[in-house]
């Protein structure tokens, strides 16, 4: 007995801790089981529950996104549709409504702007008004509905959600509408109650914004053009939160050059995109670079043998920008994305020609938009245009196009794959302004 005592102990320790092994399996095979079937009750609610698909994933993933989101699957169905009026009309044809901007705000709604025209004769002292309209994110039914009255000719072309949650737009305002405008900067608080309104004097004569955009000074670049009419020059405008004139720059060239889009980039300097008139070639898509404080670094153009006009850009990753054009040179009245770096040089261009895509900018002076191309949550790229909103992956390849409306004129995709799409209607012979949700 004495001899089998040494390995007693050791012999003991060995079956306790098989033991042991064996529990801790059993307990692990229990847990992964029902990991298993925890995420096989979040799949099955993932599935029925599309509106949180994308949120949900995300958590369990640790916070990245799928590679396969649902924001890349083409829109099937119609979440809302409304036709807006202006907020003194009494029947569809007493004004002509528009809209050139739309945005999803952060407390989950939507705003759009844009310009309500009057019918009425003799003419009144407001013929144009800038339009404001607040709608439920969820129903689409409109929370607010205001006009901005300024001088005889107001109207608004972007806007965007200020850090304290106001909304602050630009445009274009006039007393006569012919040879003399001013920008136009407005801030509305989330009530619909107007803060400032106000002109912004550039030259003396023809002067507006077409585009409007946060920088990291709590202020706004606007882009846009001055000079005489059909005869502008790219303009960017820089102001304070309240609209203050801080410092502008006027680019002078040919005759009749506009900027429709200006942003500042990460790195504090400032991209203008827009067209510029080349005589025997119509015109060509034009870029101007500057530093913080508008002085030019590069100004280039692109295009071919017709019409290219820039319309908008945004800075994609690493310091690179995607510009969208209108084309005539790459598809019969078609649609061109191109991606340069900082120093203007072209990375990839691609073209979605034809009928199917149509144009981007509607040619009615100022009443348009500056802005038809955004950034999707996925990393891709949204353009809307006359003839519908499509759908690009960060290299630009087609992954939908959506035809189910006409003169889309302002479009942005949320989170959970919808999209939200503004734009005028068709009324008998006067517009409508309309707003549409897809997912």
């Amino acid at each position: 007995m004495k001899k089998l005592k040494p390995l007693f102990f050791p012999t003991i320790l060995v079956l306790v801790f098989g033991l042991m092994l064996s529990c801790a399996k059993s307990s692990e095979d229990n847990i992964n089981d029902g990991v298993a079937n925890t995420n096989e009750n979040l799949a099955d609610t993932l599935e029925d529950n599309n509106d949180t698909a994308v949120d949900l994933e995300n958590t369990l993933n640790g916070g990245g996104g799928s590679s396969n989101s649902s924001s890349d699957e083409a829109p099937k169905n119609v979440v809302f549709s409304k036709t807006i009026l202006d907020p003194d009309a009494k029947l569809s044809g007493d004004y002509e409504e528009s809209a050139s901007d739309v945005i999803k705000t952060s407390g989950g709604d939507y705003v759009v702007v844009g310009t309500s025209i009057s019918w009425e004769w003799p003419m009144p002292n407001n013929m144009d008004d800038i339009l404001i309209v607040k709608l439920d994110g969820t129903s689409g039914n409109v929370i607010w509905n205001k006009k901005i009255h300024l001088r005889n000719f107001d109207r608004a072309t972007s806007v965007v959600e200020d850090k304290d949650g106001n909304y602050v737009l630009t445009g274009f305002t006039s007393k006569d509408d012919a040879n003399k405008s001013d920008v136009f900067f407005g801030k509305v608080d989330p009530q619909g109650k107007v803060l400032i309104k106000k002109a912004i004097k550039i030259t003396k004569n023809y002067d507006g914004g077409y585009s409007i955009s946060k920088t990291a000074d709590g202020g706004f670049i606007i882009g846009g053009e001055a000079g005489s009419s059909h005869n502008e020059d790219f303009m960017m405008l820089k102001v304070d939160q309240n609209g203050n004139k801080q410092w502008w720059k006027k680019f002078s060239d040919k005759p009749d050059n506009s900027a429709y889009d200006a942003i500042e980039a990460s790195d504090g300097n400032f991209y203008l995109v827009g067209k510029k008139r080349i005589v025997d070639r119509y015109e060509d898509i034009r870029i101007i670079k500057t530093n913080s404080k508008g002085k030019k670094i590069w100004d280039k153009t692109y295009g071919g043998d017709k019409e290219d006009i820039g319309e908008g850009i945004i800075e994609s990753e690493n310091n690179t920008f995607v510009v969208v054009a209108g084309t005539f040179s790459y598809g019969k009245g078609g649609v061109m994305l191109m991606k340069i770096n900082s120093l203007g040089k072209v990375i990839w261009q691609k073209n979605y020609g034809g009928d199917k895509f149509g144009g981007l900018r509607v040619y009615d002076g100022n009443s348009v938009s500056g802005r038809h191309l955004t950034k999707t949550p996925n990393g891709g790229f949204l353009v809307s245009g006359t003839k519908g909103v499509f759908k690009t992956d960060s290299s630009g390849s087609l992954l939908w196009n959506y035809s189910g409306v006409w003169g889309a004129f302002s479009a942005r995709q949320a989170v959970d794959g919808s999209v939200i799409i503004a734009g005028p209607g068709a009324s008998g012979g006067t517009g409508d302004l309309y707003v549409v949700k897809i997912k």
